[in-house]
């Protein structure tokens, strides 16, 4: 199985899908209704926001979703990590050090609400540990897919 960043490719995709998944369920099902609240969100403008970009929208997710993946898989090449706790310390870290004040942006500028900035940051914090447990699985000798 070919690998990038010292992580077989299927890891890739599987970690992709899961974070992506999570995503859904996320924004989707368990807190639609809070997310566009503290957003300040109409249903209907959601609604019309999701039919004038179609398909498009899952396709962006869905790479904004690889794109991650392969960033974490990257760092933890770099950092020579394969176990499974150190590969999820490593992404929730990333996630407090890195995705929480890059959202923090939106928070002091923008003026988007703290309920908003949490359920953007559960759901990465979450989905960064979920896909270091994955991406711990496909890498190095005992890795499933070698």
């Amino acid at each position: 199985m070919p690998k990038i960043f010292g992580t077989s490719l299927a890891g890739i995709l599987v970690a992709t899908i899961v974070f992506y998944l999570l995503g859904f369920l996320w924004y989707g099902v368990l807190f639609s209704d809070q997310w566009m609240v503290a957003n300040g969100i109409a249903e209907e403008a959601a609604k019309a926001h999701a039919d004038k970009m179609g398909a498009m929208m899952y396709v962006a997710g869905i790479i904004i979703t690889l794109m991650q993946v392969l960033g974490l898989a990257y760092i933890l090449h770099h950092a020579s990590a394969s176990v499974l706790m150190t590969c999820v310390k490593i992404c929730a870290i990333i996630a407090v050090l890195i995705a929480l004040p890059l959202m923090m942006y939106a928070h002091i500028y923008e003026g988007r609400s703290h309920q908003a900035v949490g359920l953007d940051f559960a759901h990465v914090l979450i989905g960064y540990a979920l896909v270091g447990a994955i991406l711990s699985f496909f890498r190095g000798k005992d890795a499933i897919g070698d």
